[in-house]
Parts: C-alpha cells; structure tokens; sequence
C-alpha cells in the first residue's frame, strides 16, 4: 500500500470509525470508511 493509503486508514480509525479494505486488480486497494452513530438508546 502506499503511504497515503495508510495514512488516510490512520485517520480514520484515529475518529473512532472502521475501514473495510477490498482489494483490487494490479495490487490495489479500495478503502470504505464506516461511520458509527446512535440510532436509538435503551
């Protein structure tokens, strides 16, 4: 992965949030940020 990619991932996980990685043709990786948030509370 290059360097931005991993920073980027850095960032992210940082916030709280997950990273899913899928990976693409010629070694290259396709990152998808998921965001958390409280729909409803008990």
């Amino acid at each position: 992965m290059k360097p931005e990619v991993i920073e980027a991932i850095q960032k992210i996980l940082s916030k709280g949030d997950r990273v899913e990685l899928i990976p693409g043709p010629d070694g290259t990786v396709k990152v998808i940020h998921i965001k958390r948030k409280t729909i409803v509370e008990k």
